[in-house]
């Protein structure tokens, strides 16, 4: 069997949210938090044969190949994210420490319903778009999907900054290649994604958002803020900005939930970045840790 292989889709609706409460939820507070929206079960990340080869190499490799399942990101294991913290609360803590955080505020926020409705509002808008995986990226709007090359978001970004193609005249054949793949990895859709919610780092009203819909579980989410992040960061202003909207598949990645949870509240003192970037650099290390 392909580990690279996509599944068909199933034409048939979206199946209605179930009203269980989602287990990321439960270390939030000692009284479990009741939301009114959920995580899709079953979501998962498949790769496409016709990625480009390293693309492809890296993504079987993190798959472990056949009896992986079928392609689907898998998280990695490690020991405890530090010498003293063994659960995924205690190194959120920790973690917000490091960063100088308010740490009695910090807890408070992961207990907070609004925290759990902030994350899930984020997934419910991508299911509604159309997202099924991560990492999955609009540029204003033009759909990447997957951690693509660097290269196809040079391309994409200065396409925007020049006019916002309406048609895949004139961009290269690698972007038509993606575009022809089913289902397809460069998409013209209609309109821009909402991030007025989002954490958004350079100017809200640039020009061009590169929103990422993402997981912090997700080692190919990870991979493309190790390859191309700091690139993007050097081109962040007026022009070009950055949105992260949450998007945690907890079918197969158990901490996801907790880790968005975390950014968020970093947010609120104003460190989402911070945390964010803390949180993909030591993901092998928190990633197979108990809630609690």
């Amino acid at each position: 069997m392909d580990v690279a292989a996509w599944p068909e889709r199933e034409s048939g609706p979206v199946p209605a949210p179930t009203r269980r409460q989602p287990t990321w939820t439960y270390f939030l507070t000692p009284i479990a938090v009741v939301i009114g929206a959920v995580i899709i079960a079953g979501a998962i990340w498949y790769t496409d044969d016709e990625a480009p080869a390293a693309d492809h190499d890296m993504e079987a490799a993190a798959t472990g190949g056949e009896d992986a399942g079928v392609g689907a990101s898998i998280a990695p294991t490690a020991g405890p994210a530090t010498s003293g913290a063994t659960t995924m609360l205690a190194t959120l803590l920790e973690y917000a420490k490091q960063l100088g955080l308010d740490q009695a505020k910090f807890q408070q926020c992961l207990g907070k319903q609004e925290t759990a409705q902030s994350i899930s509002r984020q997934l419910q808008r991508g299911q509604s778009l159309g997202v099924n995986g991560t990492p999955t990226f609009y540029i204003n709007n033009k759909r990447i999907v997957g951690s693509q090359p660097a290269a196809v978001f040079d391309e994409v970004i200065a396409a925007e900054l020049k006019g916002s193609p309406t048609t895949l005249n004139g961009y290269s054949d690698t972007i038509k290649q993606l575009a022809a793949t089913s289902p397809p990895r460069f998409e013209i859709v209609a309109q821009k994604v909402d991030v007025s919610d989002a954490a958004i780092e350079g100017n809200p009203m640039a020009r061009v958002m590169v929103a990422e819909f993402s997981d912090f579980q997700c080692p190919f989410c990870r991979r493309w803020t190790q390859d191309y992040l700091s690139k993007i960061r050097g081109n962040l202003g007026d022009d070009v900005a950055l949105a992260f909207l949450h998007f945690p598949i907890v079918s197969i990645h158990p901490n996801a939930g907790n880790a968005s949870a975390g950014a968020v509240c970093a947010g609120e003192q104003g460190k989402f970045w911070q945390m964010h970037d803390l949180l993909f650099s030591k993901q092998d290390a928190w990633a197979s840790l108990k809630a609690n």
